[in-house]
């Protein structure tokens, strides 16, 4: 009889992934979808002579995609686990892993395993095209602040939603309410509390919900932004500890509740 260890059901979570003809499709557009919105944009604020392209400019034009694709991936996140109780594998699977945590956080290593590293290049490629309309000697290079950073952080932030997404799924275990509570935390609640907060306390309250920790992975500053982000190293803190809310959550029913 095979034991059944957590590196196995890693391997087997991420055959699955593999395995789906919609995991590449997903991913493929959100690549191709992010690195072509960033050239438009990055062409669009170029085409003009004399357009201004300070390092910050430069970023934040390279990676406003990503905040919209975190959409895509949000939702690819979701349906990793309800997708399972849709078609009824859960069952298999859970025959397969009787204690069931083991899964969920399969399932959290192998989607991070497949998306950190597409991330990497599409945030990196994007901040190539988007800058490539711009004079040469305005462009950021690898050594130049905050390049590196904002990539690895521009990468970080939409796996992060996307895992959010995955405990969301285990927790409510049906796609369509996953993802309507999913664009109601990661859209409408930023834009809902900073119409209703007093200015005060929503300065500082709303860089804290997991939306805006994410984006100050990557931002450089917070000029334009309807309240104050938190600095990267604060912003990865709180942005890991809304994923570990989130799945084990999601943990705590999938552990007491039948499949």
């Amino acid at each position: 009889m095979i034991k059944v260890t957590f590196p196995r059901v890693v391997a087997a979570e991420l055959g699955k992934l593999r395995a789906l003809r919609s995991t590449w499709v997903m991913l493929g557009v959100v690549a191709v979808l992010t690195v072509a919105l960033a050239g438009v944009i990055g062409w669009n604020a170029n085409r003009l002579p004399g357009a201004s392209n300070t390092p910050s400019e430069i970023i934040d034009r390279a990676f406003l995609g990503v905040d919209v694709f975190s959409l895509f991936l949000g939702a690819f996140g979701i349906t990793a686990m309800t997708g399972e109780y849709s078609s009824g594998l859960i069952r298999a699977t859970f025959a397969a892993v009787p204690r069931r945590l083991p899964v969920l956080w399969a399932k959290a290593v192998a989607l991070a395993t497949l998306a950190v590293p597409l991330m990497l290049l599409v945030c990196a490629v994007s901040l190539v095209v988007s800058q490539s309309f711009a004079p040469s000697a305005e462009r950021l290079g690898p050594g130049d602040p905050d390049v590196l950073r904002a990539i690895a952080g521009a990468a970080a932030a939409p796996v992060a939603l996307a895992l959010i997404g995955l405990g969301l799924g285990a927790l409510l275990r049906h796609t369509a309410t996953a993802i309507t509570l999913y664009v109601l935390l990661i859209l409408v609640a930023p834009a809902v509390l900073s119409q209703t907060l007093p200015a005060s306390v929503g300065d500082h309250v709303l860089k804290f919900i997991p939306v805006a920790a994410a984006q100050a992975l990557y931002a450089v500053k917070s000029t334009g932004n309807p309240f104050t982000m938190l600095n990267p190293g604060p912003a990865a803190l709180v942005t890991a500890g809304w994923v570990l809310l989130v799945l084990a959550a999601g943990g705590v029913v999938l552990w007491r509740r039948d499949p």
